[in-house]
């Protein structure tokens, strides 16, 4: 490991003294570097103060400043997770209330109770298949997508019936073919 380190250490200076050897070559640094030398004590001091008020600026641009606004946006992120979280731990007891207050018996089958609600969207199935005692597969074909978004949302808010399994394809404007699993 230490000979990894080494050789890594000895191949970056190698290459940044290349680096170096090529500006110091380069005619406009030595231009540069004549103008600097060149100038009087006080000049070539006002330049050195110049650079390090620039080297600031672009480290406080580049660096800093965007590193510091992270951090608040993250600061900022947690407190609302913070406030979300306690919103949640506050509506716990409502929920586990309506949940224990709302019936959970059903009045008929799992495939009585969808079809009965089907026909108030004018949704027909062409196929359905119990599988098991709480599901079951249906299929529809040229569906209206509104009327089967609006079905979907009568059968989970009023039945507690919902959608395990859903798979959608575009049938016409408008319209959709449907595979999906309920369970109620």
């Amino acid at each position: 490991m230490n000979k990894i380190i080494s050789d890594l250490k000895q191949r970056l200076d190698s290459e940044l003294e290349q680096f170096l050897l090529r500006v110091r070559g380069n005619k406009q640094f030595q231009q540069l570097s004549q103008a600097y030398f060149g100038l009087g004590a006080r000049d070539r001091l006002a330049v050195n103060i110049l650079c390090w008020v620039l080297s600031l600026y672009l480290l406080m641009t580049i660096v800093v400043s965007p590193a510091l606004r992270h951090l608040f946006d993250a600061e900022k992120n947690y407190q609302q997770q913070i406030e979300n979280h306690a919103w949640i731990v506050a509506q716990q007891p409502i929920v586990k209330e309506m949940l224990e207050s709302k019936p959970s018996v059903r009045e008929g089958s799992l495939l009585s109770i969808a079809s009965a609600t089907a026909k108030e969207f004018d949704i027909s199935f062409n196929r359905f298949e119990p599988v098991g005692e709480d599901k079951v597969r249906l299929r529809l074909d040229q569906v209206e997508f509104n009327a089967l978004v609006s079905w979907l949302g009568v059968l989970e808010a009023d039945k507690g019936i919902v959608a395990v399994d859903i798979s959608l394809d575009a049938a016409s404007s408008g319209y959709v073919s449907v595979r999906l699993t309920i369970q109620g």
